[in-house]
């Protein structure tokens, strides 16, 4: 439960005179009416489970540290009365979530009296009154009864430190124009294309069936880098969830997408051939509830460069480092884009903000169900199912905006317009999916508003609308709602959904929710970060890959939902606290935007003795010199000088003492991985692959061998007599596993040879003594290295 300074009880205080002014914000959108109610504090998951199942909240006010939509989906389905927070911006997911219910909600308030939090954050303590002023924007006031408990005392050392002015000056310059020079919006647009020379970002047919060159990936690049700043640079100051470690994950599931993306865009392209690639864009514009739209087919051009960025960052490999790859990923996209918007730009960045991809017969469809919302009853019915709705796809795809899709606004005869939204609510390819059942694929809503609405609408490349006002839902007049049961249903078979369906959807997605909170919540960290990084990874490429009919081929050939090994040996750096200080830092600045050199390498080039180094210490775990020298057969100069390269590197770090040696880090155990792809041809994957499993027999063999050992005391001829013959087997599967030119095999066989001569001469201790060099040691290094060559993890199985 969340830790906060025992406050005395609060005294009321009737009427707003009685309130005075304690903290100001980030309002999320303007509402003449001040709201009040009473404050409750919720920092865990299961302060917010225990809350809403508390009763009645209608007049409850919630105080939360971050700016994250999934921590507080169970208190926004239950009927707050308002939302304020510690951290995070209007355009987060939570600003848009409370835009929706039409909760109002002020974000980032400092807050200057109250208690203190366990952390040592100012806030107001549970139970008093607050009144939040939000009638004007950009600043929302918060203001609670006179008298309510105030801390005094000192904030605790372990608080952290506010940043200086000048560190806020410079974060303010870096949200408001890209590189402190190149601002938002369609003038940053102007700004942008005027420094291209290319026409990589249209859609020109002559450029649809050759690649790419440098000069055109490099522009593409770099407008992408300004495109993704205009779009996130405000969010990426929401702040922490307290259910999901987002800028984990992101970290994670970015970088995956570099290792993963080309590769699978290039099986996808190479067997369905370009023109069918182009078809699958298309489905952006002939069918609603499809995931074949502008935010898929944005993240799979921008995430591969922003994960290369991010493994540059670690220092995983080179720039040069198989950097066509982006070339190849862009061209594949370009193709989709084209079947999405036909000729001229694809970005809406480059077509002021408006994205009308569908065609015109889908905006007829719409008109004849449309609902009016003229009824008080029929506005906050449709009001709830939106926002039960927006939040299940929120929670589905772990905090990102995989699961809402918006597009638009399409301009209607009378002068007023159409603005359409995708909200996915089931997603059957991802495991913690099983609390979705009663939930189709996907909702359609068409939104109309009137010639006179005074809305201002800008659409994002994100597929996510931001309006002037921020509220524009008091200005639909009527809706159209669809509902398509799988990812496949045939347009004829959509079917429209009336109030009453909206009610009963509305209510499955309540509880659905609830279910899937409680799954994620007991998840661990770790699974939590993985989950949310194949949410990314999977979720980018799923609508291209199924279209393609190659689900399947992906799941079993091409690792479509696993982690990759790099990124998996990488986790423990991205959670020691790089991920937060990284993330915001390469969306900010667009430093993730590494250009293509001319030269690029499929390989890391000659890096035998670093990966054969770096190999003997993954199997080790931590070696000094010698150990390695005795694995690698390299001499002492040349392993100083590699290791003097990798700890430079940080691949590896050194301990001296009374143990000394060297150990990988978790960077170097990813840039191990990368070197084994390198160094391993596939034919000796082979050879490894069989000879582990001519390894398995003999390992039983010789694990019930030393337990007779222990047990029974075995010595003399009967424990060499049944040790030859294990041995003779192990030398035949050494043979196999070095037969394709993996010379560090080799070394196993005279290893084993002196420990078993050693035995012979009455050594007992060359059995199995640890860290002896013995037999068993000695066996269980070549156990580990087996499975470190094939890049497999120790399993139940192998033990």
């Amino acid at each position: 439960m969340s830790q906060v300074t025992e406050p005395t009880p609060a005294r009321s205080v009737a009427g707003s005179e009685g309130f005075e002014q304690v903290g100001q914000g980030l309002n999320v959108y303007e509402s003449p009416d001040a709201v009040e109610g009473v404050v409750k504090w919720l920092e865990t998951p299961e302060d917010v489970i225990a809350f809403a199942s508390s009763g009645d909240v209608s007049d409850v006010v919630v105080v939360a540290r971050g700016g994250t939509t999934t921590f507080l989906t169970m208190a926004l389905n239950a009927g707050v009365k308002g939302v304020v927070t510690l951290q995070g911006a209007p355009e987060s997911h939570l600003g848009i979530l409370c835009r929706e219910y039409g909760i109002p909600c002020i974000m980032s308030v400092a807050f200057d009296k109250g208690v203190r939090t366990g952390r040592g954050e100012t806030i107001p303590a549970d139970g008093v009154r607050i009144r939040l002023d939000v009638s004007n924007r950009p600043a929302g006031l918060v203001s609670v009864e006179v008298g309510s408990p105030v801390d005094d005392s000192p904030p605790s050392e372990d608080a952290s430190p506010a940043m200086s002015p000048e560190q806020m000056a410079q974060i303010q310059l870096l949200l408001e124009k890209f590189t402190g020079v190149v601002p938002h919006g369609v003038e940053g647009d102007k700004v942008m294309q005027a420094e291209m020379k290319t026409r990589v970002l249209y859609a020109d047919d002559d450029t649809m069936h050759r690649d790419l060159t440098v000069e055109e990936v490099n522009e593409a690049i770099r407008y992408y880098t300004w495109n993704e700043w205009d779009a996130l640079a405000s969010r990426a100051t929401e702040g922490e969830s307290g259910l999901i470690p987002r800028q984990e994950y992101e970290a994670m599931g970015i970088m995956q997408c570099w290792f993963r993306h080309p590769d699978w865009l290039r099986v996808i392209e190479d067997k369905i051939g370009i023109d069918k690639v182009i078809e699958i864009g298309a489905l952006g514009r002939n069918e609603i509830g499809t995931k074949v739209n502008m935010l898929h087919l944005w993240a799979l051009a921008t995430a591969p460069s922003f994960g290369r960025g991010i493994a540059l960052e670690l220092n995983l490999h080179d720039l040069d480092y198989k950097a066509d790859r982006i070339r190849d990923c862009l061209g594949v996209v370009r193709r989709l884009y084209k079947g999405m918007w036909g000729d001229g730009p694809i970005l809406a960045s480059m077509q002021d903000y408006r994205a009308e991809l569908l065609e015109r017969s889908w905006i007829d469809r719409f008109a004849e169900n449309r609902i009016s919302l003229e009824d008080p009853e029929a506005r906050n019915t449709f009001q709830r199912f939106n926002g039960s709705a927006e939040l299940m796809g929120f929670l589905l795809s772990f905090d990102n905006r995989l699961g809402v899709g918006d597009h638009g606004p399409y301009p209607l005869e009378d002068g007023g317009f159409v603005l359409v939204r995708d909200v996915f609510l089931n997603e059957p390819a991802y495991s913690w999916c099983d609390t979705q059942s009663g939930l189709p694929w996907s909702v359609t809503i068409a939104m109309f508003f009137p010639p006179d609405s005074g809305v201002d609408v800008q659409m994002m490349d994100l597929s996510t609308v931001f309006t002037t006002p921020a509220n524009y839902l008091p200005h639909v007049e009527s809706v159209a709602v669809y509902e398509r049961s799988t990812w496949d249903t045939p347009m004829e078979s959509v079917r429209p959904l009336g109030l009453d369906d909206m009610v009963a959807l509305r209510t499955t997605c309540e509880g659905a929710s609830a279910a899937l909170y409680g799954r994620i919540a007991a998840m661990t960290q770790r699974e939590k970060i993985e989950a949310g990084a194949l949410t990314y990874t999977a979720g980018f490429a799923l609508p291209i890959v199924r279209a393609a009919g190659m689900y399947d081929e992906l799941v079993a050939d091409h690792g479509l939902l696993e982690i990759h090994p790099a990124v998996s040996a990488c986790y423990d750096t991205i959670v020691s606290g790089v991920a937060t200080e990284m993330i915001p830092r390469l969306f900010l600045t667009g430093s993730w935007g590494n250009p293509v050199p001319e030269d690029v390498a499929d390989s890391m080039g000659d890096t035998r003795d670093e990966f054969a180094v770096l190999h003997a210490l993954k199997v080790c775990g931590f070696a000094d010199a010698d150990r390695v020298a005795d694995r690698t057969e390299l001499d002492a100069e040349r392993i100083a000088t590699v290791l003097a390269g990798t700890d430079e590197a940080g691949h590896t770090k050194s301990r001296s003492g009374r143990i000394s040696g060297h150990m990988l880090t978790p960077a170097g155990k990813s840039r191990h991985v990368l070197l084994r792809g390198d160094s391993v041809e596939a034919d000796a994957l082979a050879d490894v692959s069989a000879a582990y499993e001519d390894f398995l027999a003999p390992n039983r063999v010789f694990k019930q061998f030393t337990t007779d050992v222990q047990l029974n005391g075995l010595g003399g001829d009967a424990l060499t007599g049944r040790l030859d013959a294990i041995h003779e087997d192990v030398v035949r599967v050494l043979a196999r596993a070095s037969g394709s030119g993996l010379s560090w095999f080799a070394t196993y066989e005279r290893r084993f040879s002196e420990a078993l001569e050693r035995l012979r001469g009455g050594d007992s201790s060359a059995l199995a003594r640890p860290m002896s060099n013995s037999y068993h040691d000695v066996w269980m290094e070549l156990h580990e290295d087996l499975l470190a060559t094939l890049g497999r993890e120790r399993a139940d199985e192998d033990e």
